[in-house]
Order: structure tokens, then sequence, then C-alpha cells
């Protein structure tokens, strides 16, 4: 059933254009290399009309175990999914318990109000998707590019003589 669901969203989103341009992570077609030629090629465009380059890397630490199941559910509804399929996934993520041994000692069981399951299908398109919408929020005069969970922002920094007369 999982992997039924995984087609139809991945179906849904290529064929409406919801996912970034600028994310790589989890997209047929999009794999790192496909990211890293992409900016080599901006980068060395930039570069041969002088300056450099500013880069910063990020990785959103654990964001599989942050992502909060009511947000992530909100944008699955505003990207158009189905009724009947998002209530499948709100039942795949919500009233999850969780709980931790340490020494063969178990703590009281948890709500689970955040995270997506590790090693199933969805986790890595859902998470992607909770993402997604970063790239058009973050309009600071440089370029972001995702890959999954990390993220390059960079800018071209122009050189400009400055001449003084003495």
């Amino acid at each position: 059933m999982e992997s039924i669901i995984l087609d139809y969203i991945m179906s849904h989103f290529h064929n409406n254009k919801f996912f970034s341009q600028k994310q790589f992570g989890f997209i047929k077609g999009r794999s790192t290399t496909i990211q890293l030629l992409h900016i080599m090629d901006i980068w060395t465009e930039c570069l041969e009309q002088d300056g450099q380059m500013d880069v910063i890397y990020t990785d959103l630490e654990k964001s599989f175990d942050k992502i909060p199941h009511k947000r992530l559910i909100s944008k699955l509804s505003s990207y158009g999914l189905n009724k009947e399929l998002i209530q499948w996934i709100t039942a795949f993520l919500i009233n999850r318990k969780q709980r931790v041994r340490i020494n063969n000692v178990f703590s009281d069981w948890a709500d689970a109000d955040s995270g997506i399951p590790q090693g199933s299908l969805l986790g890595p398109v859902l998470s992607i998707i909770y993402i997604n919408g970063l790239i058009e929020y973050c309009h600071c005069g440089s370029e972001l590019y995702l890959y999954a969970d990390d993220a390059k922002v960079f800018k071209h920094i122009k050189m400009t003589l400055i001449h003084r007369f003495y």
C-alpha cells in the first residue's frame, strides 16, 4: 500500500511541478551528481566574471525526527492531494508512541507528535515535501539548493576596484 501511495504522490508532484527545481533529494533524475554539475556550471559562469563565491553548507539536524505531523498534513492538503490519501497518511503518522531502552530498562511510553518513521518508503518524500517551500522563503540575495535536508547557500561576490588618488 505504501508504494502505491508513494507513486501517486510523486506523480501528483511531478505533473503539477510542485517540487522546487532547486531540490535534488529523493527525486528521480535529480541525483547528487546532477546537483553538483549544475552548481559547478553556475559557479564557473560567475567566476569567469571575476569575484568569488561565498558558500555555506548546512544540514538540518535530525530533520526526520522533527517534522510536526499537523503542519505536514496541512502542507499535503495545500498541494491538493486526495483527501482519502491524506487520511491514510494521517493515520500512518498520528497516534504513534515511543519509549527508550537503556540497559534493558524501558521508559514510559510517550506520544510522538513529530517525526516521520525512518525506514519507510514515504519518509524521504514526506520530508522533502515538508521543506519544499524553504527555497521560496529564503530571499536573501543568495541562491539556495537542497539535497534532501542538506542545503548549499551561495552568493557571487563581485570584486570592485577602488582607486585611491593621493
